[in-house]
């Protein structure tokens, strides 16, 4: 079963065996080369051999009947001499064996019914030789018998010579034929090389250079010495490989002049690109700028309008605070002192009034931050743009900061790690709009310290501000130790108005204006926090290479 089911993939696999023009070559020189030796070593030799056998056993056989003749002759003339003179013509060949005189009698059963032929020694040479009259021919001796009949007696000559010559014969045969054999053989081997160099060689050299031509080596030539097919191939080759050479020179040319070309366009398709951009980013500008005027000059007026009023409202506020505070101190005094009624009733009552009053106070001075910040944003950008060494900036920025702390913030350490890796790169900034996000940002990460810091016993607060410098931006980096940013907190954070702050301590607008005074520096800021592990906020600006 296993054998019937490989038999279907033999001719896939005789198909599929490759064989080069080499091994054809040896195949059918070998071959050839077998084949005649074959013929030389085995068939011309049994040919031979048959043939010297078949001549042999003739010329017994002819002994054979000239003995035979000599006998009838002398028996019929009753000439017993001439019997011996007949079988003395064999008596001088070196490959007798022994010649024999059998008579022939009939010998009849009991009733003369039926009779048989019986065969008996009458003479024989050498004398003493002991014959089988049955005796028949083998591999070392041809025997051959020939009847006589006459009046005297019926009888035959049973010749028998030895086949030495004929085995010396074979040997010498087969030892001719494996010599021809091995001429034919070493010249075929010859003839084979010869091919083999001739045909095998050149063409294998060609596909080694086709191989190189494919890869694109176009260098390659083959010699075409020969006057026959190969060498005809090998110029027609090396006149191809010289036309794509000169299609590809062309080629190279064309193709050198269309990336010219190409570049050219390019360029101007990225001139016309960079032009569309800055009319795109100068009609988003100027549509800005006209809601931004649109709504400015609305909000201008309610700041304007709103501000006075927050005066008042702050100041009634402070002077209702203080009303309150010499009313509760004349309770406190007799005749208020004494009487239950007042104490019991109206001091409460106007400890609750106190205490609106204050909410009022924070509440108005809180909405005068957000007025007054609402008027910050408002305020024209400058277009004042210079270069900074932005390690120096950020050192000035954070001296200045330290300064402006309180002596209870100023226990709090604030690390600056610079960036040396400065060569050749700089920023282009407007130093007092980013002096107002780093102090917004410092400010940011000194409450969310300082609020850990309450609520969590031994607790070491940290704030390390960080540059770094690459190919394309520069950034500074504001890490605190805080106690993170919540993921709803994190997707309204650059929201106008947010913020995590109590109501008299926050107005939201701060990272709102910083990721506008950053955007208008064509950069960004990113935050990165882990809870109640850390925080860090990231101001990237384009880079600007020295000159």
């Amino acid at each position: 079963m296993a054998n019937h089911a490989r038999t279907p993939y033999l001719p896939q696999l005789i198909r599929h065996l490759r064989l080069t023009v080499k091994t054809k070559i040896w195949l059918a020189v070998t071959s050839i080369v077998l084949l005649f030796s074959f013929f030389v070593l085995f068939y011309l030799p049994a040919i031979q051999e048959r043939s010297l056998l078949n001549n042999f056993n003739k010329d017994v056989q002819n002994q054979a009947n000239t003995v035979a003749l000599g006998v009838k002759i002398a028996m019929t003339e009753q000439n017993f001499q001439g019997v011996q003179t007949a079988m003395d013509f064999v008596k001088q060949d070196p490959l007798l064996q022994f010649v024999s005189l059998l008579q022939t009698d009939t010998a009849w059963d009991a009733r003369h019914a039926r009779y048989r032929l019986t065969r008996t020694v009458f003479k024989t040479y050498p004398a003493g030789e002991k014959i089988n009259v049955g005796a028949a021919s083998n591999d070392s001796t041809v025997v051959k018998r020939a009847g006589f009949s006459t009046p005297v007696m019926s009888g035959e000559i049973l010749l028998a010579l030895s086949t030495q010559e004929i085995v010396q014969s074979r040997r010498q045969i087969r030892i001719t034929s494996l010599f021809f054999s091995f001429v034919v053989f070493s010249i075929g081997i010859g003839i084979g090389f010869v091919l083999a160099k001739n045909i095998s060689v050149p063409v294998l050299k060609l596909r080694d250079a086709a191989t190189k031509v494919g890869r694109g080596d176009l260098t390659q030539r083959v010699p075409s010495n020969s006057r026959d097919e190969i060498g005809e191939l090998g110029t027609a080759f090396n006149k191809m490989v010289t036309d794509l050479s000169t299609t590809r020179q062309a080629l190279d040319a064309r193709s050198s002049e269309l990336l010219a070309e190409k570049k050219k366009s390019d360029d101007l398709l990225e001139g016309l690109k960079k032009t569309l951009a800055d009319l795109r980013e100068t009609q988003e500008q100027l549509i800005r700028q006209e809601k931004l005027a649109s709504i400015g000059q609305l909000t201008k007026g309610l700041v304007d309008r709103l501000l006075n009023p927050l005066s008042y409202v702050n100041n009634f506020a402070e002077i209702s605070a203080e009303l309150l505070d010499e009313c509760q101190q004349l309770l406190t005094q007799p005749p208020y002192a004494a009487d239950a009624h007042v104490q019991t009733e109206l001091v409460p009552l106007l400890a609750l009034v106190a205490g609106n009053t204050s909410k009022i106070n924070d509440h108005g001075a809180s909405l005068t931050r957000i007025v007054r910040s609402m008027d910050k944003l408002l305020q024209a950008k400058s277009a004042q743009f210079v270069e900074v060494d932005i390690n120096a900036f950020v050192d000035e920025q954070l001296a200045a900061y330290r300064k402006g702390l309180d002596k209870a913030d100023r226990t709090i350490p604030v690390e600056l790690v610079k960036d040396a890796n400065t060569e050749n790169v700089a920023a282009r900034i407007v130093p007092a709009e980013i002096s107002t996000v780093l102090f917004s940002l410092l400010n940011n990460a000194l409450y969310s310290v300082r609020e850990k810091s309450r609520l969590t016993p031994g607790f070491q607060p940290q704030l390390v501000v960080t540059t770094a410098f690459h190919a394309a931006d520069v950034q500074i980096r504001i890490r605190d130790n805080g106690p993170g940013i919540s993921e709803v907190e994190q997707g309204q954070l650059f929201s106008p108005f947010f913020t995590t702050k109590p109501t008299s301590k926050g107005t939201g607008l701060g990272l709102f204006i910083s990721q506008d005074i950053v955007k208008n520096h064509k950069g960004h800021i990113t935050v990165e926090t882990q809870p109640d592990v850390c925080t860090t906020f990231t101001i990237s600006l384009p880079t600007v290479a020295y000159t």
